[in-house]
């Protein structure tokens, strides 16, 4: 596969706290060309029919049971296609709701093909990050994820801070602490700094490692690299996300073949 020449951004309503100009900056370091191309809804100028229609898939593509594979999307009510239309809108958050990441991927996918659908070849690639929360069922449940790769391509700054997981005996207190009747609050300013916050001033710097993933994926068809401490690394604890991610660098052989 030829190594894409293009990549075009779309955001999502995603963290505050995420700078896409960083992003772009630092793709820009290992002879990346990238296009900012804003907010993916206003981008792909749907119609309000159009809108409509894929507010009732989102609907669908909802997770309601982490145990249970969506292979055929659920009819929403009115009142799940307003909330949807609303979180498409901006109006309103996605907070505390799952996705079905590879359906996600569809619709998104099958909106892009119907705006610039010459430029879904190899030597480009669409990267949209969303504050929208995605997994994947694997192993008889859904595990939440900070990167898709693909056609497009997602990264979640929801995901950032809800994937990976804290440190063990995070939840070993947690557990005691509600088991007692006591608030766990406390155990975010214990644990401060060990894990990634909601719109923390790290997210960029940590996004633009997950940011060359896609990246590499599209021009290597090689997903994650098994050196754990490459930046592509694919990090399941918020420690190694911190450790790895964050200002990382690609090991010796990544930054060979991306070369």
């Amino acid at each position: 596969m030829s190594r894409p020449i293009k990549t075009f951004i779309y955001s999502d309503y995603p963290s505050g706290s995420l700078n896409i100009s960083a992003i772009r900056e630092y793709l820009a370091r290992y002879g990346f060309q990238t296009e900012d191309r804003g907010n993916v809804i206003s981008f792909l100028e749907l119609s309000n029919d159009s809108l409509t229609s894929i507010a009732e898939i989102l609907s669908g593509a909802v997770v309601d049971d982490i145990s249970s594979d969506i292979t055929k999307l659920s009819v929403p009510n009115s009142a799940q296609v307003n909330s949807e239309m609303n979180r498409l809108l901006g109006r309103e958050n996605t907070e505390g709701v799952l996705y079905d990441g590879y359906w996600l991927e569809r619709i998104f996918h099958r909106a892009l093909s119907e705006r610039v659908l010459l430029e879904l070849g190899d030597d480009y690639l669409h990267l949209i990050f969303t504050s929208r929360l995605f997994g994947t069922f694997e192993d008889r449940r859904y595990h939440a994820r900070v990167v898709l790769t693909g056609v497009p391509s997602l990264i979640s700054t929801s995901g950032l801070i809800e994937a990976p997981a804290k440190p063990r005996e995070y939840y070993f207190i947690k557990g005691g602490l509600i088991q007692s009747g006591k608030e766990v609050g406390v155990l975010d300013e214990m644990y401060k700094g060990r894990f990634v916050e909601y719109d923390d001033p790290k997210i960029s710097s940590i996004l633009c490692s997950y940011a060359l993933q896609a990246v590499f994926y599209h021009m290597s068809g090689k997903a994650f690299c098994d050196n754990k401490a490459c930046c592509l690394y694919n990090s399941h604890w918020q420690e190694d996300v911190l450790r790895v991610q964050y200002e990382g660098m690609p090991c010796d052989e990544c930054l060979e073949l991306i070369k």
